[in-house]
């Protein structure tokens, strides 16, 4: 024969059996959309008004490594694009994230602007872009605040291509304390190379290319202080990036056939462009040597301004660079 259960016995049994599971607290840091690294996040970076920085694109894309868990703090590495392009073509053209994600580094890849209105990493002279006080002002601290970043000099680099290129260089001459190292990939490395004249050529093809108008840095002849001060050739022949130590990368090709990354015969005018573009590099070396300052020449013979060439660049210096910032 059972005996009955006293009656607050049961009642008590009953209510513990009917309750709701206990809900485990999160402990891992890992930010949302990202369960497990390596991964991709895209992001809007928070602004501090909607009309602050002008006409710009806020969103960007996050490549959290292998290695990333949320608690070890790892270096960072922004990756910026060229012209006519946005945030996206790094991973959309390249294998950047399959090869990176090992490498230990976070790569931060915003936007800069699309052609014809590309900005050129530059707060614009007739005030309607801000791009640099984004990139530097909020957008590298909001990294460091929302991720597990080492947040110095010694473990941030910045690297792009053609215009990202020029931007790379351009941001580490004039933030030589955010850099500590810096590669350009077929980057436009001396926007005075002609003088006054290329400012004129630049604006004459800026439709097709989104090359710098009055509207970016002003007039060429009447404005070239203004050019100069965002120009990586004089910045380098200024001492500007002689902190550096050695940790500074260039690759372009002399825009003919017979690169190591192929031939594309259909795109004359991306010869012509390489072409330009080692003259640029070959101005902005010189003045390198000019001030003293040490750096890595990975260029190479043929090729032209495309994207299996930055893809084949990218392989030759990102572990070079990743290690770079890496150490210590």
């Amino acid at each position: 024969m059972r005996r009955r259960l006293p009656t607050l016995v049961l009642a008590l049994a009953l209510a513990v059996a009917g309750a709701a599971p206990a809900v485990a607290k999160k402990t891992s840091s890992m930010p949302d959309g990202c369960v497990v690294a390596p991964c991709v996040l895209e992001r809007a970076v928070p602004l501090p008004s909607a009309t602050a920085f002008g006409a710009i694109d806020n969103r960007v894309r996050i490549l959290l490594p292998a290695q990333y868990d949320g608690h070890r703090r790892l270096p960072v590495l922004y990756l910026l694009h060229g012209a006519g392009d946005t945030y996206r073509t790094w991973v959309d053209n390249t294998d950047v994230e399959t090869f990176a994600a090992r490498l230990g580094v976070i790569v931060v890849m915003p936007d800069s602007g699309h052609t014809p209105d590309s900005g050129w990493y530059t707060d614009w002279a007739d005030g309607s872009r801000k791009w640099e006080s984004f990139h530097i002002g909020v957008l590298i601290p909001w990294v460091d605040a929302t991720f597990a970043t080492l947040a110095s000099r010694a473990h941030r680099a910045v690297a792009g291509l053609s215009m990202g290129g020029f931007g790379a260089t351009s941001y580490a001459g004039r933030h030589p304390d955010l850099f500590g190292a810096v590669a350009s990939f077929s980057g436009a490395l001396d926007t005075q190379l002609y003088g006054p004249a290329e400012a004129i050529g630049f604006a004459a093809v800026n439709p097709y290319f989104g090359t710098p108008d009055a509207r970016v840095w002003g007039d060429g002849t009447t404005n070239s202080a203004e050019w100069a001060a965002h120009n990586p050739a004089a910045l380098a022949r200024a001492g500007k990036l002689k902190g550096l130590d050695g940790n500074l990368w260039l690759t372009t090709g002399t825009g003919t056939p017979g690169g190591p990354a192929g031939d594309d015969p259909s795109n004359p005018g991306g010869y012509a462009v390489e072409q330009f573009v080692w003259q640029t590099n070959q101005s902005f070396e010189l003045a390198l040597a000019q001030s003293g300052t040490a750096y890595h020449d990975l260029s190479y013979v043929g090729g032209l301004h495309s994207w299996p060439y930055w893809q084949y660049a990218l392989h030759q210096v990102l572990p070079a660079l990743a290690q770079a910032i890496s150490a210590g």
